[in-house]
């Protein structure tokens, strides 16, 4: 429980501007088609080793990415346009998705502009997730060593003059860490489509004003995705909540310690912490995303279990 309860609003967020060569995208160094241009809520839970990335981004018409998987979780929900995830499934404006670790999905291949909140996170097996300084340097590390990143894919030969090829990401991620990537056993098969509308809003037991949605609970260690929807002039009280909260404001607007978090405002609640009252003046709907594997006990539990995977 080292962290602190954190606000941020859109403009406090933190633009990322991709420039020159990428490892996603189409063409040659992510060149040829659309672009993801992401702006970071710099949200710190405190943890040392343990980061994420929470954003909202643009994702550009034409960009494109192969069929791929990763070492963490994602969330994905789209907030305008449409975000294509693969062959047969694009999601629409208001519709998610969970992506867990080592699931295949793509390719990639977006017709039009959408935008998409993202969360992407450390999943059961507690990979480490690079931060954003850390993966410029491998990629510029592998640039210099004569590779090439081409339609997502990170191409190099040998001393011996064999080609290889390799995810993009995955390549960057071994040559951030300086370990080879591991894929945990598949618990989904693949990404989990939700669509809120299909949903009941449910009053909650506790809370006057506050109506949820429950999405979805995944994994041995319950991640969950619930929509709020609080009723104007709606108060909740103070509380401490059992497990880290990400609470992202979706239409309207709330009001947190004196601060009004408008929509794309995100508030984060540690474990543990007591928290002021949550004030809707004329209604609002949020986003929560619920991590209890960050507590800090049971992530350190999870990041042992990983050490002595490794070592087996």
């Amino acid at each position: 429980m080292s962290a602190e309860i954190q606000t941020y609003r859109f403009d406090e967020a933190i633009p990322r501007i991709r420039e020159g060569a990428q490892a996603r995208g189409r063409g040659a160094g992510g060149g040829g088609g659309g672009k993801v241009q992401a702006v970071m809520y710099p949200v710190d839970v405190g943890i040392p080793g343990l980061n994420l990335r929470f954003s909202f981004d643009h994702v550009g018409d034409g960009f494109f990415s192969p069929r791929h998987h990763h070492n963490f979780d994602q969330f994905r929900y789209v907030m305008s346009g449409t975000i294509n995830i693969g062959k047969t499934t694009t999601l629409k404006a208001g519709e998610c998705g969970y992506f867990p670790e080592g699931a295949f999905y793509g390719p990639q291949d977006q017709k039009g502009d959408g935008e998409v909140l993202v969360m992407q996170f450390p999943g059961p097996q507690a990979a480490y997730f690079i931060t954003q300084p850390e993966y410029k340097v491998a990629f510029a590390k592998l640039l210099e060593g004569g590779g090439t990143f081409e339609n997502g894919v990170y191409s190099y030969v040998t001393e011996d003059g064999r080609k290889i090829n390799q995810d993009g990401f995955e390549a960057v991620w071994e040559a951030g860490t300086g370990q080879p990537v591991t894929y945990s056993q598949l618990r989904y098969a693949e990404p989990v489509i939700m669509k809120p509308d299909a949903f009941k809003w449910l009053p909650d037991a506790v809370r006057r004003g506050l109506e949820i949605r429950n999405l979805g609970t995944f994994n041995e260690y319950r991640t969950a995705l619930a929509e709020w929807r609080l009723a104007p002039g709606a108060v909740l009280p103070p509380e401490r909540v059992p497990a880290p909260e990400f609470r992202y404001v979706l239409k309207g607007e709330v009001v947190y310690g004196g601060k009004t978090l408008p929509a794309r405002s995100v508030l984060y609640i540690p474990d543990g912490r007591l928290t002021e009252p949550l004030e809707s003046r004329g209604g609002a709907e949020l986003l929560v995303i619920t991590v209890p594997m960050y507590v800090e006990a049971i992530w350190r539990q999870a990041r042992e279990g990983l050490v002595v995977a490794s070592a087996a």
